[in-house]
């Protein structure tokens, strides 16, 4: 089966690549890894971040997918999981035995063969939205089963296309989607990683493939913004963050194309999918049931060790098909009224004139809100008041330049606390600062 994987240039060309080669430059990989070490797996480029991760299982050491690059994180890491030395295909000042997955010297061969990844010991982290990062080791056996239960319940396994993903495979979706999937299945394995809407429409359109694209709402809010048409794109597949089913029906659309959404978590991976512009209401991948009620429901699934309590209210309907409610501990309750911060973001990025925004609890147990958008504070809040209690208006309303979010849209609690102390603490100024 052959990958098709970019040139390591600007162009947005693919070339094929062998799964041989894929193997061979693993191979050279794993001949610079010292023994007995941790491996933080930061490259960029999803053929080096595959190559890294099929030479750690060969030489059975532990890969790590850091939650993000920040320095705090990636030091974090290091002393945990001490020695460590990192791989990486772009200029990095982490302060740790860098191997250049680009520029590599000669080493003694190390056979990989597809067996190799039966010895993965991968430790994925999730993503710090609501508190430090927590580790969660997986292995090959875990990945495999739900790679295989997730193209089956999307009809994907004898797809020839391409995987394009606009999200870091180090996080879970990106890694299940455009790293595992394709290593599974006929889908094709690319290093391309467009940013910007017009740059993904003109790499989907180059490929030589149909193109699968993996991405987020954020991004894809974005790429609405693009003009012009999406020939090569095959279908569009979006998670980490609620997907609006207007916003849907209007990416549906403008591309004439499906749009999939997926529902998991890096300690469940994804196991529901929905196509929201045609059923707001969630399925199950095979292989997975829900027992419970909506206070706490449990997921059993053929590729998990044991069942897995969600943090997710779910409502599950009959048939196995269910709703998520929102999570455990984002339900509100003001003045006898209660209201979940996923249902007041999900009203404030609907207004039109939003590019983003979020709600936050204030320290008095109201609710607060910033926001990235041109329109006035009273035009959002006129808008946010045909929808909402005015016990549940945000008071204070700030307007930013952005959102601290991660590469993948999930907001970052501690960046998210930072700003909120940064915010408060010149409002105090601008107080004092107000004649009496």
């Amino acid at each position: 089966m052959d990958h098709a994987l970019a040139p390591h240039h600007s162009s947005c060309v693919l070339e094929q690549v062998s799964r041989a080669r894929l193997h061979e430059y693993a191979a050279r990989i794993a001949g610079t890894l010292p023994a007995d070490t941790g491996v933080l797996n930061l490259c960029e480029d999803r053929f080096h971040f595959t190559a890294t991760l099929l030479a750690t299982a060969a030489r059975r050491l532990p890969c790590l997918l850091p939650p993000n690059r920040t320095s705090a994180a990636l030091e974090r890491l290091a002393a945990d999981y001490d020695p460590v030395v990192a791989v990486c295909d772009r200029p990095t000042s982490v302060s740790l035995p860098v191997v250049d997955a680009i520029d590599l010297p000669e080493s003694p061969p190390t056979k990989i063969t597809a067996s190799s990844t039966e010895s993965l010991n991968l430790i994925a982290f999730t993503s710090g939205s609501t508190g430090n990062p927590q580790p969660w080791p997986k292995d090959w056996q875990m990945l495999r089963e739900g790679a295989q239960r997730a193209l089956q319940a999307l009809d994907l396994t004898e797809r020839r296309w391409a995987v394009m993903a606009t999200t870091p495979a180090q996080h879970m979706f990106g890694l299940e989607t455009s790293v595992v999937w394709p290593l599974c299945s006929e889908l094709a394995l690319t290093d391309h990683r467009p940013f910007y809407p017009e740059d993904i429409r003109q790499a989907i359109a180059a490929t030589p493939l149909p193109v699968l694209l993996v991405s987020t709402p954020l991004h894809l809010k974005a790429c609405l913004a693009s003009s012009g048409k999406w020939p090569n794109l095959a279908a569009t597949i979006s998670s980490t963050a609620p997907l609006d089913p207007a916003l849907a029906r209007e990416l549906e659309n403008v591309t004439e194309r499906p749009l999939w959404e997926l529902y998991g978590s890096t300690e469940t991976q994804s196991f529901a999918w929905r196509r929201p512009a045609r059923d707001v209401l969630w399925r199950l991948y095979p292989g997975a049931a829900l027992q419970g009620d909506s206070d706490e429901t449990r997921l059993t699934a053929s590729w998990l060790p044991s069942p897995w309590v969600l943090g997710d209210n779910l409502e599950v309907h009959p048939d196995g098909r269910f709703r998520v409610l929102g999570r455990r501990g984002d339900l509100l309750k003001i003045g006898g009224k209660r209201a979940s911060l996923a249902e007041l973001n999900w009203h404030l990025n609907r207004i039109d004139g939003v590019e983003d925004g979020c709600f936050f609890v204030t320290e008095q147990d109201r609710v607060g809100a910033l926001v990235v958008s041109r329109l006035s504070k009273t035009e959002i809040l006129a808008a946010l008041r045909r929808q909402l209690d005015e016990l549940f208006l945000p008071r204070p309303l700030h307007t930013v330049d952005r959102i601290p979010r991660n590469a993948t849209g999930k907001i970052v609690k501690a960046e998210l606390d930072n700003l909120l102390g940064r915010l408060r603490s010149q409002a105090r100024t601008d107080n004092a600062r107000k004649p009496g």
